[in-house]
């Protein structure tokens, strides 16, 4: 018995399977185009090359070459923002005053923040800032006061231990 088996010419755009999908409902449809030798090539090569021990370590240089070229791209569109006046408006569109540049406006709400009442209510009239000094200045404090406490504690037990072996080594003496 001879078995003959003819195979046509296969290239990377051979379709050699369907693509199947699935619907909302969980039923099962093919997408109408199917699966080409080029797929399970590529297939081959993805698997292999995220299986590798270096592979976590290329994608992080990938993600880092990345984020500096974008970098490197959006820098001169910033500095030019920044750089080129910008017409104030009311609320209608209506131009209000002269031309500032966005570095002047980024410095007048900044100022206009900190300057802001520190709660809605402006209780005590305290401001953002004053407000962020006053905190950090408290706690400066604390850590200070908490160290001296420390070593005042530290002297008085020592003086209290001092006296009590005293008072205990006179009274073994006594006896």
């Amino acid at each position: 018995m001879n078995i003959t088996v003819s195979v046509d010419e296969v290239t990377l755009e051979t379709v050699v399977g369907k693509v199947m999908a699935f619907t909302e409902d969980g039923d099962e449809y093919e997408t109408g185009t199917g699966k080409t030798v080029a797929d399970l090539v590529a297939d081959r090569i993805v698997d292999r090359a995220v299986n590798r021990e270096g592979w976590q370590r290329l994608a992080d240089q990938v993600r880092e070459i990345r984020a500096e070229v974008i970098r490197e791209l959006v820098r001169p569109q910033i500095e030019a923002a920044i750089a080129k006046p910008v017409q104030k408006t009311n609320s209608y569109g209506d131009k209000v005053g002269e031309p500032v540049t966005l570095t002047e406006l980024i410095i007048d709400e900044a100022r206009k923040a900190l300057r802001a009442p520190a709660d809605s209510y402006n209780r005590g009239g305290e401001t953002v800032i004053g407000k962020a000094v006053a905190e950090a200045v408290k706690k400066a404090f604390a850590a200070e006061i908490a160290a001296e406490v420390a070593k005042a504690r530290a002297l008085v037990s020592d003086e209290i231990g001092k006296h009590v072996a005293a008072a205990v080594q006179a009274g073994l003496k006594a006896r």
